[in-house]
């Protein structure tokens, strides 16, 4: 089952994938909106799109200068149809329903636009936009998701010690050797620097430690060649895990903190480790 979202046509970011799983999605160009839109034409908080339920969403006009367009027509208020064509100032948005046969297509190209050039990976805003929707998955489904983050361990060391080519390969090394770990429906992606993140559907706690103590043996066991020298790499690895009945689907903040605090706990217990989120163990660390 897909989320129904917004593709954006015309203006910034094109091609971007918006998933709507809130119940009030706000547009305009004002900071705190959920869609920041800068282009010309384009008010404060221009419109808001409802959800009424899992298919239907009702665009509303909050009464902007400019007005809103559905495929071209001018709207004070509409159920959005699959494929409608939304004019907002100067941009752009295509509906798409959650049943849509064209979300495949788009999430295709969404996927294509988002990767880490350097790593082949998906990037950080691909990783967001993905764990939104594989919560909601979850929870209208009831099944397990879990959040993997981990790191290279004394990067800055690798770094300082044999410059930022090397570290650059060690990148490329631990991609690679992650990207051979994962399942075929998990989703691994660049959260930033050093950091990766393994988002893991239909995996409950016990499978996802799995699958990351699997990653830290391999990586741990393959050398590291570089300028003809045997370097040795390890990671660390945080887990956590949550069944859809335990939160509301929309709180990926929550399960990013919690795999970050494993993550750091698993860098205080030596690193070359994976650590399960525990509240106990965890709750001291800062947050």
């Amino acid at each position: 089952m897909w989320t129904a979202c917004l593709v954006v046509l015309q203006g910034a970011n094109i091609g971007n994938k918006i998933p709507l799983n809130k119940e009030e999605t706000t547009i305009g160009r004002a900071a705190g909106v959920d869609i920041c839109l800068t282009q010309g034409g384009v008010s404060r908080r221009h419109a808001t799109i409802k959800r009424i339920n899992d298919r239907q969403f009702l665009l509303i006009d909050n009464d902007s200068t400019n007005g809103t367009l559905v495929n071209s027509n001018n709207i004070k208020n509409k159920i959005l149809n699959d494929q409608d064509i939304i004019g907002i100032g100067d941009g752009a948005l295509k509906f798409i329903a959650s049943d849509s046969p064209e979300q495949a297509y788009y999430d295709a190209l969404y996927r294509q636009s988002q990767m880490d050039k350097a790593l082949n990976i998906y990037n950080k805003y691909y990783f967001l936009t993905k764990l939104d929707d594989e919560m909601v998955r979850s929870h209208a489904v009831g099944n397990d998701l879990s959040l993997l983050l981990l790191d290279i361990d004394h990067f800055k060391r690798l770094n300082d010690g044999h410059g930022h080519l090397a570290g650059d390969a060690a990148l490329i090394l631990i991609a690679g050797i992650c990207k051979n770990c994962i399942r075929k429906f998990d989703v691994l992606c660049r959260y930033g620097g050093e950091e990766f993140g393994v988002i893991a559907p239909y995996t409950n706690q016990q499978q996802a430690y799995m699958l990351a103590e699997y990653m830290r043996a391999q990586v741990a066991k393959t050398p590291f060649e570089y300028a003809g020298k045997t370097l040795s790499i390890t990671i660390s690895v945080g887990v956590t895990s949550y069944s859809a009945s335990d939160m509301h689907p929309c709180e990926k903040e929550w399960l990013i903190a919690q795999a970050d605090k494993a993550l750091y706990q698993a860098k205080q217990n030596g690193r070359n480790k994976v650590m399960v989120f525990n509240e106990a163990l965890c709750s001291a660390l800062p947050a």
